[in-house]
């Protein structure tokens, strides 16, 4: 049997998150966690995995970390590995000491998923199956690895039933109360606010204090949990959240409570899956025009200005062009990303000169994917939106080359000594399976996929140059004056 692939940077969602942690660091120096980034990541979760319990909150922040390095690799990859320092950052965890980063690891595999299947005319019995979460987890030689049953990745990548998280949310939250509310709450924010009314029991279920018993009673649950956990879920997340009670007839005993919920104004929405209306646009940009994970991250992190609205209006733009323009769109999902950015619509102008607009295009149902698609593994808008991507990053790269090659020798070699230091260049090195020794000219050269990682570090320090160029002489300025 073929070994699974190791996904490292070649993984989207990964490359998006090693970008943010290099400017992140670069702005904050070396402590800094993804609760100080100013961009955010977006991932999938399957309903299945929110309502994990009996475990801390390091432990419930490291499975979403592990969810999403694997959320845009194929189903049939089992294996992750992922620089120690990236999978921190992503954490939220700033110790230098791995001694709880390692035992929470170890209580993610506590974590399980059970199915039970009846069986007719057996006396009632049942099958049985626990699946954990996560089977091997280790730290070692600088990195985190990390592997899955192939069941759990067949619910990563379900299409049914999940819920679009933040990444910088839920790393933010220190009490396993707070986590375990929050990710429920928006799981089921799609049906609206209030929730059902819960009896204490399914209230604690839905905090994590199902197993906690001193907090049976009222007043401790209120006190030692709910309370908790709405006080971080509102200062830390788009979520404003409140509580009523119910209580029995000719009693003031508390028998059953509810959440109110609202999206707080001012506030980052970081997610595009909590209404039924955002699902919608969801499945839209995703299936119809093929919008990758980082586009799609980068719509969440500007919520405030990408409006429903103004997405849907781009979407309908970019139909009404297609429907009526002799040439063909080559890149539909490259256009709809510049119409939303620009904020253009159907002019009126040309409704008005007769030019109807086409009825709403549905998004392909997954029998017409399964019928068009070239790898069963990977649908065809998924692979145009990568490859359209790695053009992209290609490109920049080569940009960043040619400055490196108009540069000064002894700036050309200071250019290469920082690249080396770079977390980029480890995991690449890494996947390469590089020795060690010092970049050369001719590696360079020799290996465009070195040589495209290279180029985007040059034009990062041609930016950082750049910005302190007023504040310099002109000769200490000219860092690549060479064009």
């Amino acid at each position: 049997m073929a070994k699974n692939k190791l996904i490292t940077t070649d993984v989207v969602g990964e490359q998006y998150a090693l970008q943010l942690f290099e400017e992140t660091i670069g702005r904050k120096g070396r402590t800094a966690t993804i609760a100080d980034a100013e961009g955010d990541l977006a991932f999938p979760k399957n309903n299945i995995f929110v309502d994990v319990s009996g475990v801390g909150v390091l432990a419930r922040r490291g499975l979403n970390v592990m969810n999403y390095l694997a959320c845009d690799a194929p189903a049939d990859v089992v294996e992750f590995e992922c620089d120690v320092g990236l999978f921190k950052f992503l954490l939220n965890y700033q110790s230098r000491n791995h001694k709880h980063l390692n035992e929470a690891l170890r209580e993610a595999q506590k974590t399980s998923v059970v199915v039970r299947r009846e069986r007719p005319n057996a006396n009632g019995s049942h099958d049985f199956v626990s699946i954990p979460l996560v089977g091997i987890v280790g730290v070692a030689g600088g990195k985190v690895y990390f592997k899955f049953d192939p069941a759990i990745r067949k619910l990563h990548k379900d299409p049914r039933g999940f819920t679009f998280l933040s990444l910088r949310t839920t790393s933010a939250f220190t009490s396993v109360f707070a986590h375990s509310l929050y990710e429920k709450l928006k799981s089921i924010a799609f049906r609206g606010s209030p929730t059902d009314w819960l009896t204490l029991e399914e209230a604690r279920k839905w905090t994590g204090a199902a197993d906690a018993k001193f907090m049976a009673a009222w007043p401790e649950f209120r006190r030692r949990a709910l309370l908790v956990a709405i006080e971080q879920i509102n200062e830390l997340s788009d979520l404003f959240v409140e509580v009523e009670t119910k209580s029995s007839p000719g009693s003031k005993k508390v028998t059953h409570l509810r959440f109110v919920f609202s999206e707080q104004e001012g506030k980052m929405v970081q997610s595009l899956r909590q209404t039924e209306t955002r699902k919608n646009l969801y499945e839209t940009l995703r299936g119809e025009f093929g919008i990758g994970a980082v586009d799609l991250q980068a719509i969440a992190a500007k919520a405030e200005d990408y409006t429903p609205e103004r997405i849907q209006a781009a979407i309908e733009f970019v139909r009404h062009r297609m429907a009526t323009q002799r040439k063909k769109i080559s890149a539909p999902g490259r256009y709809l990303m510049k119409a939303i950015q620009e904020g253009w619509s159907i002019p009126k102008a040309e409704l008005e000169a007769g030019v109807t607009e086409p009825a709403a295009v549905p998004a392909p149902g997954p029998a017409q994917a399964a019928a068009v698609a070239v790898d069963k593994r990977q649908p065809a808008h998924e692979r145009l939106a990568g490859e359209s991507l790695q053009r992209e990053y290609q490109e920049q790269g080569e940009r960043g080359y040619a400055l490196y090659l108009a540069a000064e020798h002894a700036q050309r070699a200071e250019l290469r000594v920082s690249f080396a230091r770079t977390l980029v260049f480890r995991a690449l090195g890494a996947q390469m399976q590089r020795a060690k020794g010092p970049i050369t000219e001719a590696e360079l050269r020799n290996t465009p996929r070195l040589q495209h990682a290279f180029g985007q570090h040059v034009l990062k320090a041609v930016a950082k140059a750049s910005r302190g160029v007023a504040a310099r002489s002109d000769d200490q300025a000219a860092l690549f004056t060479h064009q």
